[in-house]
């Protein structure tokens, strides 16, 4: 009889080793199948972030102006110009590729392709009237009343080119200084409906996020000339966000506006 039950624990030992055998292997193929069809462990392989490419070139879109691009790019527009063998009054046409390499020594095809008549070209509305040399005058005005609510920042890790003033819907914004308009539109990402005025060959400024604009591109300001009106155009709240740039670089507009 012992004999008996120990042949009987013997085999049932037996059948129990084998399925244990087997379990790792039904394991491996369960989770195999599940990685396919189920949402259940992913591996996560890290990689090295690819280093960032410089941008060399811009492809002209309708509507935009020379000034635009080079206030895209922090670039004074004289010397994006000359590296792409434009001459002046800065006609580009829609389409066109335009090198932001300032060292760049255009081809004698590129100024060829810049100067081609309007009839070719996407209309440039600066080209459509007389643009005049402003001259800038020595004192600046603000171009608007209120709060300045956030101040020019070039530096951490929130970069601010300009000041931003609080408003009211359609409150009058004015020209800081004598110039021509060189942008009216609302191509630039961030700006909403932005005007840029050309002072001289040094300074340009811009007035950022207007409900209606008042002058087009072309048009000769004077300094408190009122060129636009306070909105909210790509932002949450009614406010005027003005910018001074020297050179194509932006610079803090307090150290250039009266103090009040």
């Amino acid at each position: 009889m012992q004999s008996g039950w120990n042949q009987l624990l013997g085999l049932r030992t037996r059948r129990m080793n084998a399925v244990v055998a087997v379990m790792p292997v039904m394991i491996v193929v369960l989770f195999g199948l599940g990685g396919c069809s189920s949402a259940g462990p992913v591996p996560v392989v890290e990689r090295a972030q690819p280093p960032s490419e410089k941008i060399n070139h811009h492809w002209v879109a309708r509507g935009e102006t020379l000034y635009a691009i080079a206030w895209r790019y922090n670039m004074d527009p004289a010397m994006l110009a000359r590296a792409n063998g434009i001459s002046a009054p800065y006609r580009i046409q829609s389409g066109q590729k335009l090198s932001l390499d300032l060292s760049h020594t255009p081809r004698r095809s590129s100024t060829r392709h810049s100067i081609a008549s309007s009839s070719t070209s996407s209309s440039n509305k600066t080209d459509a009237k007389k643009v005049f040399r402003p001259v800038a005058s020595s004192t600046w005005r603000w171009p608007t009343r209120g709060e300045v609510t956030k101040r020019y920042r070039n530096s951490g890790s929130t970069i601010h080119k300009g000041v931003d003033i609080r408003g009211k819907h359609g409150q009058s914004v004015y020209a800081a200084n004598h110039g021509v308009v060189v942008y009216a539109g609302a191509g630039l990402p961030a700006y909403g409906n932005l005007l840029i005025v050309k002072h001289n060959e040094t300074f340009l400024s811009a007035y950022a996020h207007n409900s209606k604009l008042m002058v087009s591109e072309g048009d000769n300001v004077k300094v408190g000339q009122k060129i636009a009106e306070i909105g909210k155009s790509g932002t949450t709240y009614e406010h005027l966000h003005f910018e001074i740039r020297k050179r194509g670089v932006p610079i803090d507009p307090l150290t250039v506006l009266p103090r009040v």
